[in-house]
């Protein structure tokens, strides 16, 4: 190797070492989660369902759920950035398949043995010990269809010209867009259910790793950028139930069936809004030993905290969920806080719960026997031996 080579190796190396973890995204990862779950507080809690159609409290919970429905295309876009340089290894599939397993088994036992009125069947049983058989999670499952093809994605996108990432994240949202004037999905995107939608933001995300954010990225265009697209997207669905109000259009129209068609996964104002914010806390700066160490274990709670509060078990609980509905009669200035109050609290109970299992695997050395079976220590030397043919 000459000196040059050395000169850039070293230089290369260097650079990876200073670049770190961004907590800006770290953050951005716990912010997405807590969108997650105000999405299915506002849903599944009925609090939008139970407003008065087109009240003041059904346009403000509907802007909430249009703000927090970017929240899944986030959490994908994060996974592009983080782990577009990361060290690839199949073990953390197993680490992850086992985290689901035991919360969610975990949860319906608690639910089943220790909740009041929960009725837990053969069916949640089943879901907890078999997630993947089960479908279960819909995005865990899409996950580990587009894990293994990991390693090719990145020894693809690493090999890119900026131009070449440019020009293939513009053809990614072409079905996008197709998809808006022909009223179908004729790519097989799931509605954003899939892995292939999943890939599709992993490459998006990728770029920003690799690239940076552009100069044009300041705060004030990123943020009002975010809520300009969650207006237009409301406002499309608003001003054709206002439509309907006033008999202009029918009830089984394809204009009114398609009211939500920007507020979707695979909608541009949800790519366009999980990308602003994306470039917005990449480049937040966050110092500080406490406030980085929080923000560090919350991140790592993520993941269970979705688990936990959309296992079956507890997502069909009604008794717990329907008790949001009542948000809906309340003034608008208290709902939103009674909305905000309600899912921090279910947030921040999950995220307990996620690093107690955390570090109760990390007591037990549960990784590290993973690890230590992932890499066939006791066999490895056995096998080279019997290649060699070394006695």
């Amino acid at each position: 190797m000459s000196k040059k080579q050395i000169n850039k190796s070293a230089i290369s190396s260097t650079t990876v070492v200073k670049e770190g973890r961004n907590m800006g995204v770290e953050l951005f990862r716990v912010v997405s989660m807590i969108l997650v779950v105000m999405l299915h507080v506002l849903g599944h809690g009925g609090v939008y369902s139970h407003c008065d159609f087109l009240s003041d409290n059904y346009k403000i919970a509907w802007f909430l759920e249009v703000c927090a429905y970017c929240s899944v295309n986030c959490y994908a876009l994060i996974s592009g950035y983080a782990n577009v340089k990361s060290n690839f290894k199949f073990r953390r599939m197993i680490n992850l398949w086992l985290e689901v397993v035991i919360l969610n088994v975990g949860l319906t036992a608690v639910m089943a043995f220790l909740v009041p009125g929960a009725e837990v069947t053969t069916e949640y049983w089943l879901r907890a010990f078999f997630p993947l058989t089960k479908r279960a999670f819909w995005y865990f499952c899409a996950y580990f269809f587009m894990f293994p093809l990991i390693p090719i994605l990145n020894k693809g996108i690493l090999s890119l010209k900026k131009y070449q990432h440019v020009t293939i994240m513009f053809s990614l949202m072409f079905p996008i867009i197709f998809r808006l004037i022909v009223g179908k999905d004729n790519y097989v995107l799931g509605s954003g259910y899939s892995a292939l939608w999943l890939i599709c933001l992993y490459i998006i995300g990728s770029y920003f790793r690799i690239h940076g954010a552009p100069r044009w990225a300041k705060w004030f265009v990123t943020l009002p950028t975010f809520f300009i697209a969650a207006f237009v997207a409301l406002r499309y669905k608003l001003n054709i139930e206002e439509q309907f109000v006033e008999g202009l259009i029918e009830k089984d129209s394809e204009l009114y069936k398609g009211r939500g068609n920007l507020i979707s996964y695979i909608s541009p104002c949800m790519v366009i809004m999980a990308v602003a914010l994306l470039l917005f806390f990449m480049q937040i700066r966050i110092k500080g030993k406490v406030i980085t160490a929080i923000i560090s274990n919350l991140g790592k709670a993520t993941f269970g905290v979705f688990i936990l509060h959309v296992g079956a078990a507890f997502w069909y609980h009604t008794d717990f969920w329907k008790q949001f509905n009542k948000f809906a009669d309340y003034t608008p200035f208290k709902m939103v806080g009674a909305v905000i109050l309600a899912t921090l609290a279910i947030f921040l109970a999950c995220s307990l719960i996620s690093l107690a299992r955390i570090y109760i695997f990390k007591l037990c050395r549960i990784d590290k026997a993973i690890d230590y079976l992932a890499d066939l220590k006791f066999l490895k030397g056995k096998y080279v031996k019997k290649i060699r043919g070394d006695s």
